[in-house]
Parts: C-alpha cells; sequence; structure tokens
C-alpha cells in the first residue's frame, strides 16, 4: 500500500490472541480467526476480517512470542517468511475489504516444540473513513468447534474492474492454483517460490547432466518427481491458452503477472529441451523414481534425461512443445520482445521437427509409455499449427491445421480433451480462426456428449462422469509409486470435466451457445468448489481435502532458509494418519466416484493426486468464469 496516500487513515490493532484448537470470536474489532487444520510443530486456518467501512488499501504487522515460518497467500509478505514480526500488506485484487462480508487471510504456521505460540496484531492501516480506533487487547472464553469451514473473501482490485459478484471467489482460487505450480517447480527455485513455499527448496539441479546439458526446471508432474514432457507441454498450452483468451480476467482481477510467470517458468525449460534437432521429452524413469518416497531436495536416484530424434521421432510431444512455445510468444510479445522472438524461432524449428520425422514419442522412448504412451500425433500437430497461425498471421500454418484436420478425421466426436487427445481443441482453434460452420458443428457436438442428456452419464449430485481416473480432470498414470502397487496400465479412460468446461467457455467466448455452455461449465467447476458441501481443492473453501498423495506435501516441514537438518521422510509417511503437514495450496485432485464417494486417503492415488495437467485446465476455466461474471 501507498504509505503516503492522504485518504488512508491509520486504525490501530493490539489485539492477543492463543493459537488454540479454538474459535476466537472478537466483536470489538470485527476480526476472528479460525483453525482448519493441526499437527504436531504446525497448524493452518483463517483470519476473518470485517472492517466497520469499506477500505481501499490495507497492512498490518503480526508479532509472536518466538520465531515461527509464517505461509500466506491473500495478502504479502514484506519481510522474511520465517521471523518474529511479520510485516502484511493487501494482494494487487484485494485492496477492498467490505463491511458487510468477511474477508477469509488464509495462513499456515510452522514452529518447533509443543508450546503453541501466541501472536499480537500491532498497527493496522485499514483505508478506513473513519476516525483512528485502538482496540484494547481483548480475552474471550474459547469455543471449541469441530467443523472447519472457510469463508470465501470477497475481493476486488484497485480499479474495480474485477467482478466478483459470483457464487464463489474465483480470483482467490486461480491465485492458489498458482501456488501449486509453484509447489511443483523443479531446479533453483527464486527467493519468491522460497517464500510462498517454505516447504520446497532447489532441487534436481544436475538434471541433463547426464547428456552434458543442463535441463532443469520445468514442474515435476504429479505427486512425484518424474519431468514428464508430454503431459507438461500440454498444461503449459493450456494454462496459456487460458490467459490468450481470458486475458482481461486476469488483468482485471491482478493475476496476470503472477500467471504469465508461471507460464514462462514452464517454456524456459522447453527451450532448454530443443536442441537444434533433438527434443528432450523427459527427465527421470518412472519405474526407478516411484521406489522412493522422498522429498525432491533430498533425492538421490538416478534421473536419466531422455530424447527423441529424426531416427527415433516423437511428433505427438513436439508439436505440444512447438503449441507450449508458441502461445508464450504472444503473451510475451509486448512485455519481453527478444523472450518473445526467442519462443516463435523454437516454436517453429520444433514443429517443422515434428512433421519431418513423425512417429509417437513413447515409441521411441518406451520408458515412457506406462505412464503417458501416446495414441497418435496428428491432432498435436494440427494444435501447433494453429497457434502458429495465431502467433504469425502465416495463412501457410491454418492451411496445414486444416490439411492435418482432415487426415487425422478430427471432426469425429473426441472422447475427451486431454493431455493425449487435442482433437476437440483443434474444433475451437479452427473455427475460432475461420469462422466457418463445420468446425462449429463438430464443436457443438462435442459439447452435446458432455451436457445432460449427452452420452457421458452423471452423478447423483451433478458431475459428469467418464470414468474414475480423475474424474475432475484427465488422470495422467503414475500409479506405479512402488513395486508393492499395481504396475498395470490403466486404460487412460479418465475424462476432463475441467478441461471440457474450458471448451464449452472458449466456444461460448466466440459465440457459440453461450448461455448454456456458460452455465453448464459453471455448474461443474462449482462442483469441484463445493457445491455439494466439500471442496475438491486443497486449502480452499468446506471440507477440503488434506491427504493429497504427493511426496513433498505429506513430508514432515522442513526448514529450508535456516539450513537446519530435515527430519526424515519415507513410505511412513505415505501412511502416516491425519493431514498432510505441507498443504498443498491450490491442488485440484482427482475427485469422487460415481456415486459422490470421496474419503481422504493419502494411498489412494486414483482419487487423492493431483497433477499438473488437472489443474492447467480447472484454472483456465475458472479465469473464463471470471470473465462472464456479470455478463452471463
Amino acid at each position: 500500500m501507498n504509505e503516503d496516500s492522504g485518504n488512508y487513515i491509520i486504525r490501530k490493532m493490539r489485539i492477543s490472541f492463543a493459537l488454540l484448537m479454538t474459535l476466537l470470536a472478537l466483536a470489538d474489532a470485527g476480526v476472528r480467526y479460525q483453525i482448519t487444520t493441526s499437527w504436531n510443530g504446525g497448524l493452518s486456518g483463517t483470519f476473518f476480517v470485517k472492517p466497520s467501512q469499506e477500505t481501499n488499501g490495507w497492512e498490518f504487522s503480526v508479532t509472536f512470542n518466538k520465531q515461527v515460518t509464517m505461509e500466506i497467500w491473500d495478502a504479502v509478505i514484506k519481510n522474511l517468511a520465517t521471523a518474529t514480526t511479520f510485516n502484511l500488506d493487501n494482494q494487487s485484487y484485494n485492496p477492498k475489504l467490505s463491511p458487510t462480508v468477511e474477508t477469509g487471510i488464509a495462513f499456515v504456521l510452522r514452529y518447533t516444540g509443543d508450546v503453541v505460540p501466541t501472536f499480537t496484531f500491532n498497527q493496522g492501516t485499514f483505508g478506513s473513513s473513519t476516525p483512528a480506533i485502538t482496540v484494547a487487547p481483548t480475552t474471550t472464553k474459547p469455543k471449541t468447534t469441530t467443523k472447519a469451514t472457510t469463508k470465501a473473501a470477497t475481493t476486488t482490485s484497485a480499479t474495480t474492474v474485477c467482478n466478483t459478484k459470483s457464487k464463489y471467489p474465483y480470483t482467490e482460487v486461480i491465485q492458489k492454483s498458482i501456488l501449486f505450480y509453484h509447489a511443483q517447480r523443479s531446479g533453483k527455485l527464486p527467493a519468491s517460490t522460497k517464500q510462498k513455499v517454505p516447504w520446497r527448496s532447489d532441487s534436481a539441479l544436475n538434471d541433463g547432466k547426464d547428456k552434458g546439458i543442463d535441463l532443469t526446471g520445468g514442474w515435476y508432474d504429479a505427486g512425484d518427481r518424474v519431468k514428464f514432457n508430454f503431459p507438461m507441454a500440454h498444461s503449459a498450452v493450456v494454462l496459456g491458452w487460458g490467459i490468450l483468451e481470458f486475458r482481461d480476467a486476469y488483468e482485471s482481477c491482478g493475476l496476470l503477472s503472477d500467471a504469465l510467470d508461471e507460464v514462462r517458468w514452464a517454456t524456459d525449460y522447453l527451450l532448454k529441451c530443443w536442441r537444434g534437432n533433438e527434443l528432450y521429452v523427459q527427465v527421470g524413469d518412472g519405474y526407478i523414481d516411484h521406489n522412493y518416497w522422498v522429498r525432491p531436495e533430498q533425492m538421490t536416484m538416478s534421473r536419466p534425461s531422455f530424447s527423441v530424434t529424426p531416427s527415433k521421432p516423437g511428433s505427438d510431444v513436439a508439436g505440444d512443445t512447438s503449441s507450449a512455445l508458441a502461445i508464450a510468444s504472444i503473451l510475451f510479445k509486448t512485455k519481453d520482445p527478444a523472450y518473445s522472438a526467442t519462443l516463435l524461432k523454437a516454436a517453429e524449428q520444433v514443429f517443422r521437427f515434428g512433421d519431418q520425422y513423425r512417429g509417437k514419442y513413447s515409441d521411441s522412448v518406451p520408458v515412457a509409455a506406462e505412464f503417458y504412451g501416446s495414441s497418435g500425433f496428428i491432432d498435436e500437430l494440427a494444435q501447433a499449427a494453429a497457434f502458429l497461425n495465431m502467433a504469425t498471421g502465416n495463412s501457410t500454418y491454418l492451411n496445414k491445421a486444416k490439411q492435418l484436420y482432415t487426415q487425422g478425421s478430427l471432426g469425429s466426436t473426441p472422447w475427451a480433451y486431454s493431455w493425449d487427445g487435442k482433437d476437440a481443441a483443434v474444433q475451437v482453434l479452427l473455427y475460432k480462426l475461420t469462422k466457418e460452420a463445420g468446425y462449429k458443428t463438430a464443436v457443438e457436438s462435442f459439447m452435446k456428449a458432455f451436457m445432460p442428456g449427452g452420452s457421458v452419464p452423471y452423478t447423483p449430485k451433478g458431475l459428469a462422469f467418464r470414468s474414475q481416473w480423475g474424474v475432475l480432470s484427465y488422470a495422467g498414470e503414475w500409479c506405479h509409486h512402488a513395486p508393492s502397487f499395481n504396475n498395470s496400465n490403466s486404460n487412460h479412460a479418465g475424462s476432463s470435466i475441467a478441461n471440457a468446461a474450458l471448451l464449452g467457455l472458449m466456444a461460448a467466448k466466440n459465440g457459440v451457445q453461450q448461455t448454456s455452455y456458460v452455465n453448464w461449465a459453471r455448474s461443474q467447476i462449482h462442483y469441484m468448489l463445493g457445491d455439494t458441501g466439500r471442496s475438491f481443492v486443497v486449502g480452499f473453501g468446506v471440507n477440503p481435502p488434506n491427504t493429497p498423495h504427493h511426496v513433498g506435501s505429506s513430508c514432515p516441514p522442513c526448514n529450508w532458509s535456516q539450513g537446519t537438518a530435515c527430519p526424515a521422510c519415507g513410505w511412513d509417511n505415505l501412511s502416516a494418519p491425519g493431514p498432510n503437514p505441507n498443504v498443498l495450496y491450490g491442488a485440484l485432485i482427482g475427485g469422487p466416484n460415481q456415486s459422490d464417494y470421496f474419503v481422504n486417503d493419502r494411498s489412494d492415488y486414483v482419487t487423492n493426486e493431483p497433477a499438473d495437467d488437472y489443474n492447467a485446465g480447472f484454472q483456465s476455466a475458472l479465469a473464463g468464469l471470471q470473465y462472464f461474471v456479470g455478463k452471463v
């Protein structure tokens, strides 16, 4: 907040709290907090703030009676994440607090010992137009609570363009989804990531050294530590396309910079993977990796690098890599022209490579086949050609996309839009680029299958359900965690409901059945956010999942910034009772069964595991819903 802004009136608050498993209501101050989960040496919860009048920017500081580590997402920590005093400021998307709605500010604390720390709110500036009020320390009899709920925060941008009149706070969930990708980062982490996700640190700094090159960076795939470029590039495509299509929603709500930063984290890595006439497509061996339950920062197992070449082609992963780089070149064209030019040059080269030397990458890299085996490559090449047309304006690419569309019979009704199937995306893209009726018909046929009355069945509570695998989003197949686990190849039966919702929103933005597609997408995403009485997003909403099948999240907290020895982490942590010690904020997990049944079970990777591609469609669909707030 701007300290010299004349219309900010200082409101001093000194309120003492004991961090107990309780809810303390401080009526005079309009502040309360609620504990969501707790464990030995830490807890998570939410501050609820309700000022006497609407604010236009806020900040406050909190002092603890001993050193703690704090994670907080709806506020900016202006000093170190480990300290005794924390100076907190509003995020760019939530400077206004409403006097009629409690605004939630989620936090996590970690500390040593069994004694729960106490803290005090220090001087706070809440942009109020009322005289300054000093609130004396208040003692309130604790009320025991067993129900952990989080009331959605009402947020808006400083320009008041961000429309927040929706049932759920889409901007908050998008922000937390971006945090999930921070938690998935591999390589040398910037200070900002370590501050936002203090249980993560540098990892896999030797990736690529087996080939004498630098392949550090990128995202770990799901709950494991393999970098599978096929789903990673797809995730970057879906995230980037969502920003491209719904940029106004990101920009007006103050989320654009963070979103672009996350796309760049992926494309920086993908650029490293292109070596002129060779494309690296994977780092780490799933069979080796899944024999260990250990933090990525402490890996010692072999991490071999795999590539495709003219003699061992991989047109599918080359197509997705080209698409990701082409989209990013558009996104960064104004922000960083030199980087944009580098991206576009590589995108065109990788496309030519994949088109000239045709074949499925999982045939060339057999070690990938059981985890992310490819069913074909024409759809990826067609999608890349369409995005290259958007990036260059060169009609040759559009004609190529049309040719591939016909060659691959991509006009048939696809089973799903996923990391392995891009047919539906190509249909939407070609309709956007040409407005030809045939592509519109194909899009409508795809959406008809998913909407009520179509071929996709529904759960009793209203979720479109293709199969158990990744029902909320399309499941990648890392179901092979240890030799004792099932090593059979699943049938790729997971259908991307979030991705289908996203394509419906993109079609709606381009004038296709706007009202029905937006309403259907809203119903599906709202199911994920809590319409059935529980959220399927870690760290968000009512009764969220708290045992995601994720190695780093399940390990005991480790204070990397202090350089102290970390508690051991191994297979016992997979089966340990209680919530994960590290909250994997923003992660969309696999989801319920066809009867809407779900149980927190870390060992159940089908229903409890998150993945990069799950969140990609989910986050971009949230951006689409934010775009349509107030419009439909």
